[in-house]
């Protein structure tokens, strides 16, 4: 069997592209478009970076998230508490509204990615994102693994409220799916923390 090495080149202005082993999602730091990697074929994907909001010690690298658009219809949930209610208005039982997810797509353990999802989608703390010329890899899970990963958040936030869950049924589309880079300090020891909400990994 004989494999081929290609360089990658960005489809928009011809410009040399940063893949790390095993990402499927590639930047290109010249103009700014994002491409995610299909079978060796580039398909165009939206890529914007976040602002750091707090001041940190370490130098500042860039995580990629998926950023995701969704509509969730609860069909069901009957519970003693008011969680969907205070999320989307109207009753508990059959609320629907929108939400923007914010799903980590590089690989950490699975408390931090549990709560690094959890704490923003539920502050949603970006308002404008924007374009960067900075190197972001490091993509670990696709737009498949994000919408479970998405769904794996929503049920666990339902589940770790205070009031006594005895059923939860659901509908969700996924709306629009885009790429957004946070900014983390990267410390001596070799931690990180985000430069938003100041949450460590």
């Amino acid at each position: 069997m004989e494999f081929t090495l290609k360089a990658l080149t960005c489809a928009k202005c011809g410009s040399g592209l940063v893949v790390e082993v095993n990402d499927n999602i590639t930047y290109c730091t010249s103009c700014g478009s994002g491409f995610e990697i299909d079978d060796g074929e580039l398909n165009s994907i939206e890529i914007n970076f976040a602002a750091a909001a707090i001041r940190g010690e370490g130098e500042v690298v860039y995580k990629p998230f998926w950023y995701i658009k969704a509509h969730i219809e609860i069909l069901e949930r009957k519970a003693s508490g008011n969680f969907l209610k205070n999320l989307f208005g109207g009753s508990g039982e059959n609320a629907s509204g929108d939400i923007i997810f914010y799903i980590p797509a590089f690989y950490c353990s699975l408390d931090s990615m549990k709560n690094l999802a959890t704490q923003f989608t539920v502050r949603n703390p970006v308002a404008s994102p924007q374009k960067y010329n900075t190197k972001l890899v490091g993509f670990a899970y696709g737009k498949e693994d994000a919408k479970k990963l998405a769904e794996f958040i929503l049920i666990s936030m339902e589940a770790e409220k205070s009031d006594t869950m005895k059923s939860f049924k659901y509908k969700i589309d996924f709306n629009e799916m885009e790429i957004l880079g946070i900014p983390f300090y990267k410390k001596a020891d070799g931690s990180y923390s985000d430069a938003i909400l100041g949450l460590a990994v």
